[in-house]
């Protein structure tokens, strides 16, 4: 593909900006998230090396959801400078072809899409593994070792529900263990606590109920026996489940689904995972033709404001700060809805791409040639 002089140095331009951007906003975020945390490490005595790592660990995370919106800010900062310098108006006048110059920038918003991809698949999850890891060892040589909400399978396809789990105390509370028989539900046993040993299950307080029979029974101590190993080790690396990647997502839908269960959240997730990628490319179409677009517009603003410094640089930065505001509502909205179920959980994320996208497309055809 030909790149001609002029397009050439507003790519460069606009991948200086992109990069100062990018990484100078991670490193910001990253420190205000440890700030945020800093009085849960204190108490444990971290060294300086421990914070430092964090932060750096931390740094993949804002990168993957900053690249949009640095994609967008710059694109719009870089183009309005061509417009308030007039050299797109006369590459126009001139007879030149302004969206064909400028196919190499959607190029580029092809090629930093997938870079987002890369990092939310592959850098991200393993760096968020890194932290959890160093956290766990921080806090497991001071502190009870707490996890809540876990669930595990046996190989029978038993589910186990575990509400609070004391790893170093061999301790459990708040148990649900649901057996399986094909894809339907047989019996449940309800545990106030429970004591974890290798092979059986002290259960406390239980209460069985029996789907079969319809019949509920009430018991103070019941061994069971289970094939479920639980260690320190195994949990080091629980995250939330925003932070899976795609494969692990699929690969957790695959094991509830094995046992009969589905979670409109991770099919959500799954799919949104997929849709984000696309979201990239449509703010660079957008920060290219906004300015192109309505070059009028921008000039008859920058005028009545002739007298204020920084002038351009604010309406940009306003207009990219509306634009992100307006997708993240929208599209949080539509997650909502695919959460609940009130939309189908693969279509739910992918309407709000589809209307920017449409936005984008229209204004880019609207850029005068």
């Amino acid at each position: 593909m030909f790149i001609n002089r002029v397009c050439r140095s507003y790519i460069n331009d606009f991948i200086k900006t992109f990069s100062i951007l990018i990484f100078s906003m991670s490193i910001l975020l990253s420190v205000l998230g440890l700030v945020d945390k800093i009085d849960d490490f204190y108490q444990y005595k971290p060294s300086v090396f421990f914070f430092l790592k964090y932060v750096f660990y931390m740094i993949p995370r804002y990168v993957f959801y900053l690249i949009p919106f640095v994609t967008l800010i710059s694109s719009l900062f870089i183009f309005s400078i061509g417009v308030r310098s007039r050299e797109f108006l006369i590459l126009s006048a001139a007879g030149g072809r302004l969206r064909e110059m400028l196919k190499p920038f959607i190029v580029l918003g092809i090629f930093i899409s997938i870079v987002g991809f890369i990092v939310g698949e592959f850098i991200q999850p393993q760096y968020t593994k890194e932290i959890n890891n160093m956290v766990s060892e921080l806090t497991e040589k001071r502190k009870v070792l707490l996890k809540k909400d876990i669930y595990l399978k046996g190989k029978d396809n038993t589910v186990i529900n575990i509400g609070s789990l004391y790893q170093d105390k061999g301790m459990a509370k708040n148990i649900k263990i649901y057996q399986m028989q094909g894809y339907n539900l047989t019996k449940r046993i309800d545990s106030e606590e429970a004591e974890i040993n290798d092979n059986v299950w002290i259960l406390k307080d239980v209460k069985i109920y029996d789907f079969n029979t319809g019949k509920i029974e009430k018991i103070d101590s019941l061994s069971y026996p289970t094939d479920v190993k639980i260690s320190i080790t195994a949990f080091k690396d629980i995250k939330k489940i925003e932070e899976f990647s795609l494969a692990e997502l699929i690969k957790k839908r695959k094991e509830l689904k094995n046992v009969g269960l589905s979670n409109p959240k991770i099919d959500t997730d799954i799919s949104g995972k997929l849709s984000y990628n696309f979201v990239t490319f449509f703010m660079m179409i957008l920060g290219i033709s906004l300015p192109l677009g309505a070059y009028e517009k921008f000039t008859f603003i920058t005028s009545k404001m002739r007298g204020t410094s920084g002038t351009s640089s604010i309406i940009t930065v306003s207009i990219g700060l509306v634009i992100t505001i307006m997708y993240w509502l929208v599209y949080s909205f539509f997650m909502f809805l695919g959460y609940s179920k009130m939309l189908p959980p693969f279509i739910a994320p992918w309407i709000t791409p589809i209307i920017f996208g449409f936005i984008s497309l229209k204004l880019y055809y609207a850029i005068r040639e």
